[in-house]
């Protein structure tokens, strides 16, 4: 080998070596240019997918709604239905159905929403192809438990589908006929298994990547939504950028051109990227510096709809008699817990259905609203003591 060959080989050994730092390098600067959105949140850790039917998390779930939106929207401060997809809606005095009339609505390609539109993806929720863990929120429609569970056998698809209580007489009219009288019904609608989903796209990606369609159908660019805002950039483990969506039907009030949504699992990093400006809102803060942070006038502790509770086998002794678990849970000083241990303004919960959901009737412990909370929660332990007796685990005393 002549020495000009060993010089070029010795060369290009050396940028084979350079290159991966170098591509590196040049990731970095491209993120660095990325310009920061109008607001930036810390949204835990990576969602799941960006398929409203799909996904279950609180994280996604804050992703959904900036994408999507179903019939109906929440009240920011009470939860209350207002008016989404659907200008109004009725309930007739058989109390079972429901008329939505739709708006003018299109989806972030330009393509007319219509009543079609949601049609097709509650059947598809139902549908065991797709695996919802929420299929059953349609429950309450009159048929549709019985299509989710018979529609594996392509005989009897089509007949169970015409027995469902859903119908679209025309492209802005939807009725829903329920099962049962369902009070919660309506609060449902703005809930993210029920919202659409752009049928043409979804099928597109199905026959052209029959065994990848989900991710190449929610891919920046590809993914037609209906909701504030679209997915302009995705980078996993790290951020979907969202930017208003001029194809939304109330986007003169949408103030926000851009959202950062960061995929951060780790609460002391996401406060320290909050102090230091770079991050507008987090989800959580650690635990301990909750005493410290309470003091400050941006830290903010708001209420959402959820429950946390204790999980116990109920198939081993002890816990596979009631008594026991009855007088575990008398037993919990709720109010310690909310008051000395998390300190960010959660109530004592007495009941698994968080406060304020129509139409249910709550079932409070002795001293759920008892003036003198120490004093009813005594008496609770006594009545735990007596049911532990009973249950054969008493405690003699000399």
């Amino acid at each position: 080998m002549s020495s000009i060959w060993r010089e070029r080989l010795r060369h290009g050994l050396v940028l084979a070596l350079c290159l991966p730092p170098l591509l590196v390098l040049v990731s970095l600067a491209g993120r660095a240019r990325l310009e920061r959105a109008d607001v930036v949140f810390v949204n835990g850790s990576e969602v799941a997918s960006l398929d409203p039917a799909l996904v279950t998390g609180q994280a996604e779930g804050r992703v959904m709604n900036a994408l999507y939106e179903g019939l109906t929207v929440k009240h920011p401060e009470t939860l209350a239905p207002l008016p989404g997809v659907a200008e109004r809606w009725e309930l007739a005095s058989d109390g079972l159905t429901w008329t939505f009339w739709l708006r003018a609505a299109r989806w972030s390609n330009g393509d007319e929403l219509t009543s079609a539109d949601f049609l097709w993806s509650w059947r598809r929720l139902l549908e065991p192809e797709t695996a919802a863990a929420g299929a059953y929120h349609l429950w309450c429609v009159r048929g549709a438990r019985e299509y989710g569970e018979g529609a594996a056998d392509p005989a009897r698809r089509e007949a169970l589908w015409s027995a469902v209580g859903l119908a679209a007489p025309d492209a802005r009219t939807l009725v829903v006929t329920l099962a049962r009288p369902t009070p919660w019904f309506l609060a449902l609608t703005s809930y993210h298994p029920l919202f659409p989903v752009h049928r043409a796209s979804l099928e597109h990606f199905q026959k052209k990547f029959p065994t990848r369609w989900e991710s190449e159908w929610m891919r920046p660019g590809r993914l037609v939504t209906n909701g504030p805002f679209k997915l302009r950039e995705r980078r996993v483990n790290d951020r979907l950028r969202l930017v208003k969506n001029p194809e939304y039907w109330d986007a003169s009030n949408v103030a926000l051109r851009s959202l950062d949504v960061l995929a951060l699992d780790h609460a002391g990093r996401a406060l320290n990227l909050n102090l230091a400006g770079e991050v507008d809102w987090i989800d959580r803060v650690p635990p301990t510096l909750v005493g410290k942070l309470l003091a400050r006038p941006d830290f903010a502790p708001a209420p959402y709809l959820a429950s946390y509770f204790y999980r116990v086998n109920v198939t081993k002794p002890p816990c596979d008699d009631v008594r026991v678990r009855r007088a575990l849970a008398l037993a919990i000083d709720r109010r310690a817990i909310t008051d000395k241990v998390l300190r960010k303004g959660e109530r004592p919960s007495y009941a698994l259905t968080p406060e304020n959901l129509p139409g249910y009737t709550r079932q409070e412990m002795a001293h759920a609203l008892d003036a003198d909370p120490a004093a009813a929660f005594a008496a609770d332990c006594a009545e735990a003591r007596a049911l532990l007796a009973e249950a054969g685990y008493g405690v003699e005393r000399a």
